[in-house]
């Protein structure tokens, strides 16, 4: 495991800066995730902590020591790509012991690493199976199988959940925390889904134009967010103009009552309401503004229709101020 820093890490394309320099702190056995809209330079961020890009300007170090001139095979660092990249004429074994072979590992010593590493994975009944035979979830795992027996300093993964369907990725995130949490290998996972980013993540790291905006945990960057853009992309958010400056409140923290309710912040017109299970989605239009409201179906009371006017509540509290951006 690794402590990873970029300090003032910069790429251009032309006369386009994708990323602009950015410095980042990551201790040894942190898994970060890398979010952001298409375009703000997470990939490429990415790119440059693996040596596949070099920067124009800045370095990146693993435990204190730059790796900016070292090669791409010489930074030991393990690698997920959204294509998984599997050899299709090679067995799930011959797979994971590639990477053995070209670290140069003893033939005696390969046998046991791919065991253990199918094992952790859960993947060691199909060893002998090609990719062809295997589920998305399957070879996303063998995948991180063969990323992760070369016990690598640093990992990479790159949208690599984004194939699955949802109930798959769901069960995967939840596999990927185990396996990483037991290794303490540190990570970099780059997603532009913001509910994978929160469930994976012990920090999070939101880029837009090739800057970061903000880092933190997970529960910072959501209850707290550094300007209108963080608290738009990262969930829902309300946005309330009020004496020139702008608060953001969570649709979660907002109550629909009866018109008159006390308390009340807006009132407004039910728009629309969208059932989810578990929670309906309720859009107040204020004739200033809409106002969207989660309401939990847990707490029972009055059900409100389309059409009904209604007030929107929520406590001072909820109100998150925004910085100027």
């Amino acid at each position: 495991m690794a402590k990873v820093e970029l300090k003032d890490l910069t790429k251009i394309y032309g006369s386009n800066t994708v990323v602009d320099h950015i410095n980042l702190e990551v201790e040894d056995g942190t898994l970060v995730s890398i979010l952001g809209p298409s375009g703000c330079g997470k990939t490429t961020t990415l790119r440059m902590i693996a040596g596949f890009e070099m920067p124009e300007e800045g370095d990146v170090l693993f435990d204190g020591q730059s790796v900016g001139k070292v090669a791409v095979n010489k930074r030991n660092i393990g690698m997920v790509f959204q294509s998984y990249a599997l050899f299709p004429h090679m067995t799930v074994a011959q797979n994971v012991s590639y990477g053995l072979e070209q670290h140069g590992v003893s033939k005696q010593e390969i046998p046991g690493r791919v065991q253990e590493a199918l094992e952790m994975v859960h993947m060691e009944e199909y060893a002998k199976r090609k990719p062809k035979q295997l589920s998305g979830g399957q070879q996303q795992r063998v995948a991180l199988a063969r990323a992760l027996v070369i016990r690598p300093r640093v990992l990479l993964l790159d949208e690599c959940l984004s194939a699955l369907d949802k109930k798959l990725r769901v069960e995967m995130q939840s596999e990927l925390r185990r396996i990483l949490e037991e290794t303490g290998v540190t990570t970099f996972f780059v997603t532009h889904d913001q509910e994978e980013a929160m469930t994976l993540s012990d920090r999070i790291v939101v880029m837009r134009d090739g800057i970061v905006e903000q880092s933190g945990t997970p529960f910072e960057v959501y209850e707290q967010p550094a300007s209108r853009f963080v608290a738009g992309f990262l969930g829902k958010a309300n946005f309330i103009e009020r004496d020139g400056v702008t608060y953001a409140v969570r649709p979660e923290k907002v109550r629909i009552g009866e018109e008159g309710t006390s308390g009340a912040k807006k009132t407004g017109i039910i728009k629309s309401m969208v059932y989810s299970g578990n929670l309906t989605t309720c859009t107040v239009d204020c004739g200033d503004g809409e106002i969207v409201a989660e309401i939990s179906h847990i707490d029972g009371g009055r059900r409100f229709e389309r059409g009904d006017r209604v007030s929107a509540v929520w406590s001072d509290e909820a109100e998150i101020r925004l910085e100027e951006e």
